[in-house]
């Protein structure tokens, strides 16, 4: 009897512990003020990991791996409750593979690189397997903190991801494994470690007074205007409201600067294009007056299309992007032959991806246009970052009821910037709508102190910088690092327990 509960009370503790790392971990990034608790909420999971026996029990993973994201993303039950359950559990597969393979690392040497190491890994994995979902990666929790995060342009927002997990293995070996590590070894990991976050705020004091320089100086500025239409999703298709979409659109055009590029959200226009009616968009632009990039439907040969279309003031079109990283069981059904039951989100049915990366030329700079979430693949934003002077993001939010979702797409949109050093400029229907610099710093569209859920025209004005980074030129060098040494503590010390 006393056996049987000394051991329900042992699966209670971890149960609690998991959940309570798991919702501390979550709520960091709905809550950015408080986001340092990132820095210690990895510490019960990490203290549930190191228990002795059960080693093949894997139910504490996924416990915190359900709270961790059901906290962070909760706002996708907004749109689909299964397709949330289901995520949840596809997620929770990384969590079960990194508290497997933790318990091998736990006893090898070098336990605070290697962990974190092996958590960066799994991040970029969940980033790249299948359709990809990096939302939620610790790195982004921290995307205010830019007076820490500019390392990011050497090695990605995963070199945060890595620190943050440096710091709770760290706090976890003073708390709990003072007999196991010497006092001596204990103090020089610590001072290590104070060392290499000194050196991250000084690297970012000295990127953002060089970049704070450069602004003074106004070599090449280029004028904008970010349209915010604030259409409710469940409106945005009626095709009894489409013509006083078209209007609303004409009023809050007409407030944006003459001489700048207007630039609509994702799927702005109300109306399918197709070969019939292309026309009624290019006289949109034309009595606009103005150079208009704008998001829209489209159908071309029987396949449809997310596109962003580059239009001048003639109304002549200069180009258009078809979105290449399309949304699972939004804008298409993967595995369509067993899954046909299921309906895409958008009104339209199945989407077709794109294929090319596309450059467009403005008042003599270059830029690319991520169409959504496309914004939330750092390989992806890299690629698209080379050769171009800023991107620009188009999306819609609408979706997901505003906060806390529209801060989670703003911070990866500003570590992105930061990664390439390279201003991104956003128009999102319902908000955040805005513009990050090459250093983080965001200007954003607001009213009375509201940045979603209201509509109208911001005019703004970003500094183009050419410079690209460290890592826009040589990519996941950090990842490989990390890669590496994670196998070669695996290899070199696979006989020592």
């Amino acid at each position: 009897m006393y056996r049987k509960t000394a051991t329900l009370g042992r699966w209670f503790s971890k149960f609690l512990l998991s959940a309570l790392s798991g919702i501390l971990t979550g709520l960091a990034f709905n809550f950015p003020k408080f986001s340092i608790i990132i820095w210690f909420s990895l510490i019960p999971l990490i203290y549930v990991l190191s228990q002795d026996g059960e080693k093949t029990i894997v139910w504490p993973a996924i416990i915190f791996s359900f709270f961790y994201y059901g906290t962070a993303i909760f706002w996708i039950t907004n749109v689909t409750n299964l397709g949330f359950i289901l995520l949840l559990l596809y997620l929770s597969v990384f969590s079960v593979l990194f508290f497997l393979l933790g318990r091998y690392f736990l006893n090898k040497p070098y336990l605070i690189v290697s962990l974190p190491a092996l958590w960066v890994v799994l991040e970029f994995l969940k980033e790249n397997i299948w359709c990809g979902f990096s939302w939620a990666n610790l790195g982004y929790s921290q995307y205010q903190s830019i007076k820490f995060i500019q390392i990011a342009d050497i090695g990605g927002v995963k070199a945060i991801t890595f620190l943050i997990v440096v710091c709770n293995v760290l706090i976890w070996e003073l708390f709990f494994c003072c007999r196991k590590y010497s006092r001596k070894k204990q103090a020089v990991k610590t001072v290590l470690f104070a060392l290499v976050i000194l050196g991250c705020f000084m690297y970012s004091a000295y990127s953002l007074h060089k970049f704070g320089r450069q602004d003074k100086i106004k070599e090449k500025f280029l004028k904008f205007s970010l349209i915010q239409p604030n259409i409710p999703q469940e409106l945005k298709w009626n095709i009894n409201l489409s013509g006083k979409i078209v209007d609303h659109l004409a009023e809050l055009t007409k407030t944006s600067n003459v001489d700048s590029l207007v630039i609509f959200p994702e799927a702005a226009w109300p109306f399918l294009i197709t070969e019939n009616n292309r026309g009624l968009l290019s006289q949109f632009v034309k009595n606009s007056k103005r150079d208009v990039l704008i998001g829209a439907p489209v159908e071309e040969s029987g396949k449809f299309y997310n596109e962003a279309m580059f239009i001048n003031k003639d109304g002549r079109m200069v180009g258009s992007y078809q979105k290449i990283k399309i949304v699972p069981f939004g804008e298409y059904i993967p595995f369509r032959k067993f899954l046909g039951f299921i309906s895409v989100v958008n009104s339209i049915g199945d989407m077709s991806r794109g294929k090319i990366v596309k450059k467009f030329t403005y008042d003599s700079v270059n830029f690319s246009v991520l169409i959504c979430f496309e914004d939330i693949f750092s390989n992806h934003v890299a690629e698209f970052s080379k050769g171009n002077d800023f991107l620009i993001n188009i999306t819609n939010d609408a979706w997901f009821d505003g906060e806390p979702q529209a801060s989670q797409h703003f911070a990866i949109m500003t570590l992105r910037a930061i990664e390439n050093r390279i201003p991104i400029i956003r128009s999102s229907n319902t908000g955040i709508s805005g513009w990050v610099s090459a250093s983080g710093k965001p200007e954003t569209m607001n009213q009375n102190g509201k940045e979603v859920f209201f509509s109208g025209t911001g005019n703004f004005e970003i500094m183009l910088d050419r410079q690209k980074s460290f890592y826009t030129k040589y990519g996941e060098l950090f990842l490989l690092i990390c890669c590496f040494f994670a196998l070669g503590i695996a290899v070199l010390h696979r006989n020592k327990y």
